[in-house]
């Protein structure tokens, strides 16, 4: 199942907006073939796996990190070639909470003679967690993305943010867009940096990224990379409804889709974002900013993972800060996380981080 795991991996920057799987087939502790899911409407792990001995595995085992599949999507049930393979044992790293599934799949082979063993270890649980939550919510899971000086601020008093960290930093940054598939930040961003929001850099062809901008008074230019860049991969603006007066057509016909959204005392509605988002398919979002958007996530509860990149600079109190007004006036009040990764990226340190304890509770079962 180690193994398993360590193959679904190689979807991890290609994969999206499907989980990462990843399959082995052995017999008498040899393995005999391997899989990967690697792109939505290709292969999925289980049949390259058993591709890989020729669709016949008598008697062997298959591992697989996620429940197979028992419907027609882009590609046939893995079910059923499971059980033309002749495969008496399977063994499954999570079960799948799709409303198709939900343990339908071990149903069918244990029905059909298969021996079914689900190992239910929660490091299945977090290499699928965008997955997984859309699954059962309905919303993409949100990771929040920041690249912040020693101190804390993420842009010079004049709102320079050019460069912040390192090449590095900026790098690994396109692949957490690519894991995710989507990447949101807010409309002063576009302003400020004129960003074109890609996936740029991995190796094989780059995935087509959505890009999404809240813009409540819909400021986005149609010169901007982004409008020009909307028919190349999506944008989707969020503005609210008072904006639909006309402004909106000239970027609707570059190929920008702008979509009415409900105010709140804070801003745009995220609920109703991430709901509109998910009803799109999209399981993952990057949020990135910039420091107003990310406090709205904090301070919502709605941000299900972060990773700061720490650059070894100081701007000082003039500087821009990452984060702002969380309404915590005792440090018994502060939001609390628990550290997930540390790892030196180029000059600079990325940590990753969890909401409150979720993390330990990761670890303590599995």
């Amino acid at each position: 199942m180690d193994l398993a795991r360590r193959l679904a991996e190689r979807g991890r920057y290609t994969v999206a907006p499907n989980p990462l799987v990843g399959a082995v087939v052995a017999r008498d502790g040899i393995v005999l073939s391997e899989g990967w899911h690697a792109k939505a409407g290709g292969a999925h792990a289980e049949i390259m796996a058993l591709d890989g001995v020729g669709g016949t595995a008598l008697g062997a085992t298959l591992y697989v990190t996620l429940e197979p599949c028992n419907h027609f999507g882009r590609t046939p049930p893995c079910v059923e070639a499971i059980l033309r393979s002749g495969v008496s044992r399977v063994v499954v790293g999570h079960l799948d909470p799709n409303p198709k599934m939900q343990g339908r799949s071990v149903e069918i082979l244990r029905d059909a003679g298969v021996d079914v063993e689900v190992s239910g270890d929660a490091l299945f649980e977090r290499q699928n967690e965008q997955y997984l939550h859309h699954m059962r919510t309905g919303r993409p899971f949100v990771h929040l993305k920041l690249a912040t000086t020693l101190d804390g601020r993420i842009a010079a008093a004049g709102g320079d943010s050019r460069w912040v960290t390192g090449v590095d930093a900026r790098n690994q940054a396109h692949e957490l867009r690519a894991e995710a598939g989507a990447v949101l930040v807010g409309a002063n961003t576009v302003r400020t940096d004129d960003p074109m929001l890609t996936a740029r850099d991995l190796p094989g062809p780059p995935p087509a990224i959505t890009r999404v901008v809240l813009d409540p008074s819909l400021t986005i230019s149609p010169h901007s990379k982004l409008a020009k860049s909307a028919g190349d991969a999506p944008v989707v603006v969020f503005g609210s409804g008072a904006t639909l007066d006309g402004r909106h057509r000239e970027l609707e016909r570059l190929g920008v889709e702008v979509v009415a959204t409900p105010l709140t005392e804070d801003g745009l509605d995220l609920s109703y974002v991430l709901d509109e988002l998910g009803g799109r398919g999209i399981k993952g979002l990057l949020v990135e900013g910039g420091g107003k958007t990310a406090t709205r996530f904090v301070r919502g509860g709605l941000a299900h993972k972060l990773t700061l990149f720490y650059a070894p600079k100081l701007l000082g109190s003039e500087g821009v800060p990452m984060i702002g007004a969380l309404r915590a006036t005792k440090v018994a009040e502060a939001l609390q996380f628990s550290v997930a990764e540390v790892e030196k990226v180029g000059d600079d340190v990325a940590v990753t981080l969890y909401p409150g304890g979720e993390e330990e509770r990761v670890h303590r079962a599995s």
